[in-house]
Formats: structure tokens, C-alpha cells, sequence
């Protein structure tokens, strides 16, 4: 009964084959990702009836309020707040999934300090 050899040299093109394949499907989940990312960065900002000129924005980027403030956010009613630190993923600031930093980043990110 003849045996079957395998030739190496005919198996190489197939694991090059292979591994460009691999290449291409991780480049692939990469982009969809970074696509991901991007939606969920761009999704719409909630609304909101903060005003602005209660925050001030900090020289090291944060959003300080002195005074007492009232606001909505969402489904979040009369949110009140004064002499507060708002910093960056700050869970203390966060409602139900509302960052307030975050939204004050896209509302009044144009305030000066």
C-alpha cells in the first residue's frame, strides 16, 4: 500500500494563504471596533436644561459650579448642585448613565475659564 507523503513545500503558499486570511479578519474586527467606539461617542447628548453660565471651566479642563444650580437631565429631574467639582468619568457625577462632565464638554465646551 504506497504511503502518502506530504510535501512541505506545497503546504508553505497555503499557510501564507492562511495567514493573510487571519490578517485580513483582525484589520476587519479592528475597523468595526473603531467604527463602534465612534457611534457610541456620537450618540445623541440627552436633553438637558443645564445652563452653562452656572459651570466654569477649570485651567486643568474641569467644570466647577459655585452657586446652586437646577437642572434636568434625561428622565433626571431637578438635579441640584453648588459648590461641586466636575471631573472626567466621575461616578459621583454620573446619572443613570448620564456623565455630566461629558455633556457639559458638549454643551458649553466653549466657556472660557
Amino acid at each position: 500500500m504506497p504511503s502518502r507523503l506530504v510535501d512541505r513545500r506545497r503546504l508553505r503558499p497555503l499557510t501564507e494563504a492562511a495567514s493573510l486570511l487571519v490578517l485580513a479578519l483582525v484589520a476587519n474586527c479592528v475597523l468595526l471596533m473603531s467604527h463602534l467606539a465612534l457611534a457610541q461617542a456620537a450618540k445623541a447628548m440627552p436633553p438637558n436644561t443645564i445652563d452653562c453660565a452656572a459651570f466654569k471651566k477649570t485651567p486643568n479642563g474641569n467644570w466647577y459650579v459655585g452657586a446652586r444650580t437646577t437642572f434636568d437631565i434625561g428622565p433626571h429631574k431637578a438635579i441640584s448642585l453648588s459648590n461641586y467639582l466636575v471631573i472626567p468619568h466621575d461616578t459621583n457625577s454620573s446619572f443613570r448613565g448620564f456623565d455630566l462632565y461629558e455633556i457639559l464638554e458638549r454643551k458649553c465646551g466653549g466657556a472660557n475659564p
